[in-house]
């Protein structure tokens, strides 16, 4: 059967299909991956077969825009207040519109089976719907449908489309049971036929590791991260609180950087902190004691993996807040306002996660609830039935 993988083109959107897509080559299972920049090079790195989708219109560029409009804040407080809603549907609606003529072309040409994609990137649903093909609405975080407000803006925005898309008809959910979904919407399109829990695959893409991250540590090391986009390090003046914070706490600091420039960090830096471009963060989370993040879905997720405790500081009016919420929610760590961070505060909470027995705890329930949730592998098999039972292609 023919899968075709597909998410906006934004690296941490792509990561978490990356371990499916992969045991579905793995069971002889064909796969192809349509999207651009740098959630394509990911694929590619990961060893998958890919299609450039939406690089002729520079789909990419609403997102950006929507990161400058975020940082300005100017997109509401919570993950699903009025602002934020309308303002996420009409850029990632944009992405998606300039992806969603590729999505259909490259369909039709390959005969795709199935349709698997973030429910963020809802241009995908739709080529769903018009190919014919099975939706496989893919989780990576807090358990949510294929994003209504932005599948709204598509579906007004051109004639040839129909009024209403249903929902996917199948869901992969990788939430720990016992998260509460603070971001939770409601399901306006219908619900799932299928909804197939699965283990998260902390994949974090591919990258040489220093040999100072596999030695024992004299002190313990804390991981900081604002994701991979220069938008939310906001020029590492977020870093650079919290190293003043910490400043006198006996710990290593890891700040992985991604493509963010961070020109507001401290001149010259404290021999204590490092600097790295790209780690995989899972890994690097093995080896480390605490982080210290903005609460994207795929590190918090990533982190629960780890067994770590985590500091949220998310990014006011995104999903990013009811991530930081869940995991303080169950005493896994601790959530601080970007807006009002207090170096105090700041330096009370890293220590409460590097110190905290019930914070540890709390991690390491979290942790073994992710790993008792279904393989890849078995969901792989699971989904494999379900298409091929749509699609009459049964092995």
């Amino acid at each position: 059967m023919k899968y075709l993988f597909t998410s906006m083109p934004v690296l941490a959107h792509f990561l978490p299909l990356v371990p499916l897509a992969q045991q579905l080559v793995l069971d002889g299972e064909d796969v192809l991956v349509a999207t651009t920049g740098a959630a394509a090079d990911a694929a590619r790195r990961a060893g998958l077969t890919t299609v450039e989708a939406g690089a002729r219109l520079d789909a990419r560029e609403p997102y950006d825009r929507l990161l400058r409009i975020i940082d300005a804040g100017d997109a509401g407080k919570g993950p699903v207040d009025e602002d934020s809603m309308r303002l996420h549907g009409e850029y990632f609606g944009e992405v998606g519109l300039r992806m969603l003529d590729d999505l259909l072309d490259i369909g039709r040409a390959w005969g795709a089976d199935a349709v698997v994609y973030p429910g963020i990137h809802s241009a995908a649903l739709v080529a769903a719907h018009q190919l014919g093909a099975v939706g496989v609405l893919h989780g990576y975080g807090s358990p949510l449908p294929t994003f209504d407000p932005a599948l709204a803006h598509i579906l007004a925005s051109r004639d040839d489309l129909p009024d209403r898309v249903p929902e996917a008809e199948v869901e992969i959910d990788v939430f720990p049971p016992s998260l509460t979904n603070f971001a939770q919407l409601p399901w306006t399109n219908g619900e799932p036929a299928h909804r197939l829990r699965m283990r998260y695959g902390s994949f974090n893409g591919a990258a040489d590791v220093p040999r100072w991250l596999l030695g024992a540590r004299e002190v313990p090391r804390v991981v900081l991260t604002c994701g991979s986009t220069e938008t939310q390090a906001r020029g590492g003046q977020t870093y650079r609180e919290v190293i003043e914070a910490l400043d006198g706490t006996p710990c290593e600091a890891v700040v992985l950087a991604g493509s963010a420039r961070l020109d507001r960090l401290p001149d010259p830096l404290p021999s204590w902190v490092r600097v790295e471009k790209w780690l995989p963060l899972k890994f690097a989370l093995d080896h480390s004691d605490a982080i210290v993040h903005h609460a994207g879905s795929g590190t918090v997720m990533s982190s629960i993996a780890a067994g770590l405790p985590q500091v949220g500081i998310p990014t006011p009016g995104t999903v990013s807040v009811g991530n930081a919420r869940s995991i303080e929610a169950v005493g896994a760590g601790t959530m601080l306002d970007l807006d009002a961070l207090d170096r105090g505060e700041l330096a009370k909470a890293v220590l409460a996660a590097l110190t905290s027995q019930e914070q540890k705890d709390a991690a390491l329930a979290l942790q073994r609830e992710l790993w008792d949730l279904p393989s890849v592998r078995e969901v792989a098999t699971r989904l494999g039935a379900i298409v091929g039972e749509r699609t009459g292609r049964r092995r």
